[in-house]
């Protein structure tokens, strides 16, 4: 373990929280300033278990309130936060994936009794809110009279998040912006949820 001087945190980070601004949209704020060494590693930090990895970043931090439901923004990047471990009594060493959230609108929906005692299908309050999408597989199926390609990518949110199958995801800007399904939830992280959604389109 190398010894930290103060002169090594020179780099200046803020600490986030995702806080609800307003009724259905969730939002990175901003809590402290805070000074720390950032090294970007060779490794892939693999935030989501489901998907693909992400560069990794090394951060060295005075010690301070901080746990894996913040995270952390550095040169308008923003790094995930994937374990917190304490160096020695003044310091933290933290691990991160450097991802680009993305701001996305879930639409749930529900059931209902109507007329005549007839289930009917009425959607939820949207949420919006800031995820991180990943990879998982791409998948190309050729039939006789057309062919169709499937995209699949994971959402990763933080535990705040919560979406059910079956709700409408859309990402509203960048190059995955579309409407997706949600196939698969795994919520069992104490931090994070990961939402693996699909959509597709005739080619």
């Amino acid at each position: 373990m190398s010894y930290i001087g103060a002169g090594k945190l020179d780099q200046h980070l803020e600490v986030l929280e995702l806080r609800e601004a307003s009724t259905g949209l969730w939002e990175w704020v901003a809590l402290r300033r805070a000074w720390g060494q950032v090294e970007q590693t060779a490794k892939t930090n693999l935030f989501s278990k489901v998907g693909v990895g992400a560069r990794d970043a090394a951060i060295v931090l005075r010690t301070q309130p901080l746990t894996l439901h913040n995270a952390l923004r550095w040169k308008g990047q923003h790094l995930f936060l994937t374990s917190i471990t304490r160096r020695d009594r003044n310091h933290l060493d933290v691990a991160a994936a450097l991802v680009e959230p993305v701001t996305c609108t879930a639409q749930g929906y529900t059931t209902r009794v109507g007329e005549g005692n007839r289930p009917q299908k009425v959607e939820t309050d949207p949420v919006t809110f800031p995820g991180v999408l990943t990879e998982k597989y791409v998948k190309y199926e050729k039939e006789d009279t057309f062919a169709k390609a499937r995209r699949g990518l994971v959402l990763v949110t933080s535990k705040p998040i919560q979406l059910r199958e079956g709700d409408l995801v859309t990402v509203q800007a960048g190059p995955a912006a579309a409407v997706y399904n949600v196939q698969v939830c795994h919520v069992l992280d104490a931090y994070k949820n990961e939402y693996e959604m699909e959509f597709s389109r005739d080619v």
